[in-house]
């Protein structure tokens, strides 16, 4: 948050201006997870991908249109684990363990933060 002065008429008085909304603090640990979620039950047919497109590359698009409903159940999918790899600056490798009802699925992502938000370039599951 910055702080301004603004001409009164009784005097100068300081205000806040908060910071632009999209130039928050990036916080790969809360948000990667959630969306690791969200790719689970587009898997799982809960969800429709064209929800996540704002985040996903061309050819990652592509891809979970293909397996859009392949882990097809009534239950909800669950994210049981997940593991954050960061081996360079603004670019992230997710490991996920997605509970499918009685079946535990593997999921991997890459992921890159450019222009305040993130990317997903690469989306990797059991199904080709």
């Amino acid at each position: 948050m910055t702080i301004t002065a603004d001409d009164h008429r009784h005097g100068r008085r300081k205000r806040r201006v908060p910071a632009c909304p999209a130039r928050r603090r990036v916080r790969p640990e809360r948000d990667l997870p959630r969306f690791t979620q969200l790719v689970a039950e587009v898997l799982a047919g809960q969800r429709d991908p064209e929800q996540l497109r704002p985040w996903l590359s061309e050819g990652a698009h592509r891809s979970l249109l293909l397996r859009a409903g392949c882990y097809a159940t009534r239950q909800r999918p669950r994210l049981r684990a997940v593991w954050l790899d960061g081996s360079q600056p603004g670019v992230a490798e997710v490991s996920g363990v997605v509970g499918y009802g009685e079946r535990h699925r593997a999921l991997a992502l890459r992921v890159v933060y450019a222009e305040y938000r993130w990317l997903c370039t690469h989306i990797e599951t059991d199904v080709r």
